[in-house]
């Protein structure tokens, strides 16, 4: 038996792919400095490489599932730096700004729901 997982709201949490879904949360400052500085190198591997406290991603470049727009946006940068380079180094921080969000938790669900989806995978969130 095969399981898949669907990109619906109720299953996803879509809404806190936006940065309007952290406008009434109360969220220490300490904890998002941390999220923002959490780095991500693309190299097409998942496994642990020399750098620590970061996550190793792998874009599946023939991914066919359905994305919300948020996800779509995400996956088209992540691959496109995977594609275009042997390491891309970044942070949810930078990746957020470039994605036009202000809080870096919506773009760590983006990629949560990536993950999810397995559209990339080694994501760790600490």
């Amino acid at each position: 038996m095969t399981y898949s997982r669907s990109n619906h709201l109720k299953n996803m949490a879509i809404a806190y792919e936006y940065d309007e879904a952290y406008v009434c949360l109360e969220i220490d400052q300490a904890v998002l400095d941390d999220i923002a500085r959490m780095k991500l190198i693309l190299c097409g591997d998942t496994q642990t490489g020399v750098l620590e406290d970061c996550s190793y991603l792998s874009v599946d470049p023939h991914y066919q599932g359905l994305l919300s727009p948020g996800q779509q946006r995400l996956y088209d940068v992540l691959r496109s730096w995977q594609e275009g380079s042997v390491y891309t180094i970044t942070t949810i921080g930078k990746l957020a700004h470039l994605m036009g969000l202000e809080h870096p938790m919506a773009c760590g669900k983006r990629l949560e729901n990536l993950q999810s989806l397995g559209a990339i995978a080694g994501l760790r969130m600490q």
